[in-house]
């Protein structure tokens, strides 16, 4: 009797061997297998999506064979490798098998990067427009959140998210979700302000606000990087004196274009138009460049009042202190141009 048990006992053991083999074998099988499609297929993993999710939506798109199988094998990697599903958009082709997409998922490897470069001094549509052009980003919900009551109460005036976003180069996901970059762009800013510009804007006792608004005006002006601080300095001495700031690009934001603009431009109605209406505007017309808001911090100290474009191509301008001197360099301008 003993020796029957024990003759079962080893079959039952042998019995359970094999099948664990022979299912090891089929898992081994299937995650070297390919996948099931024969066209390139673009999947979208949310921010902090779960392994059923994942499965699911990989499923939906008839990416992988097995669900049930393939939902175990992640359960069990991310518990050997400690790791979690990367959100973002992956791409796959019949040349990938569910091994190298079970990795790329917890490694990010295969999901869709771009590189895209927000160049300083444009505005949120234009941000959106680059975003979208060279993203895939959703521009329509890009410019709805940034005119979100939710969004705008957090920034400090809650009117307006203009000037706040940084222009930089970043690496972000194909189709990226539009309120994630909104708030990485504005958590760059935020970092450059914190570490750069905070200190010494409270002494002086200016807001973030005041100097963003006068850096755009200074972005949007200035085509040589040496005369940042000299254009500040003017708009300083015209802020000082009472007088209109006069900035043709802030009638150009209040006109909704970048245009040559007329003398009837110049009777433009709105707040932003520094030709009607004295001081600073209320807020910036253009996200500004580090080097920018550090003009408008640390503008040079001299007397001019004017300055207008010297028209030879170089970019550069001609400062005068007084009206006259202003006509004079006019008309040097309009020469140039005639040219």
């Amino acid at each position: 009797m003993n020796k029957r048990k024990q003759t079962y006992t080893k079959t039952a053991v042998w019995a359970i061997l094999f099948i664990m083999i022979g299912f090891a074998a089929y898992v081994l099988w299937f995650l070297f297998s390919p996948l099931p499609i024969t066209t390139m297929q673009e999947v979208r993993i949310p921010a902090r999506a779960s392994i059923s999710k994942t499965v699911l939506l990989l499923e939906q798109k008839e990416i992988i064979q097995s669900p049930t199988l393939f939902g175990i094998c992640a359960k069990v990697y991310a518990r050997i490798s400690s790791k979690n599903i990367y959100a973002g958009y992956y791409r796959y082709s019949d040349k990938n098998n569910h091994l190298q997409l079970l990795r790329s998922l917890f490694s990010g490897k295969q999901s869709l990067t771009v590189n895209i470069s927000f160049p300083e001094g444009i505005t949120l549509r234009e941000f959106a427009s680059i975003a979208k052009a060279r993203a895939g980003v959703d521009s329509t919900e890009f410019i709805q959140y940034c005119f979100s009551d939710s969004l705008l109460k957090s920034t400090p005036t809650e009117k307006t998210l203009e000037g706040y976003l940084m222009p930089d180069t970043y690496n972000i996901f194909w189709k990226n979700d539009a309120r994630e970059l909104v708030q990485r762009l504005i958590k760059e800013q935020e970092k450059l302000w914190s570490r750069d510009f905070a200190s010494e804007a409270q002494k002086q006792k200016r807001t973030r606000h005041e100097i963003l608004t006068l850096a755009s005006i200074i972005e949007a002006e200035a085509s040589v990087d040496s005369e940042r601080k000299r254009i500040a300095g003017v708009y300083i001495n015209r802020l000082k004196n009472n007088m209109k700031l006069d900035a043709d690009p802030t009638v150009q934001y209040a006109l909704g274009e970048k245009k040559r603009l007329f003398y009837s431009d110049l009777d433009t109605d709105s707040p932003y138009n520094t030709y009607k209406y004295i001081g600073l505007p209320p807020g910036p017309i253009n996200s500004p460049s580090a080097e920018s808001i550090e003009a408008a911090l640390f503008p040079e100290e001299h007397k001019f009042l004017y300055f207008v474009a010297k028209g030879d191509g170089s970019g550069e301008h001609n400062f005068s202190k007084n009206y006259s001197q202003h006509l004079q360099a006019v008309a040097v301008y309009k020469k140039n141009k005639a040219r």
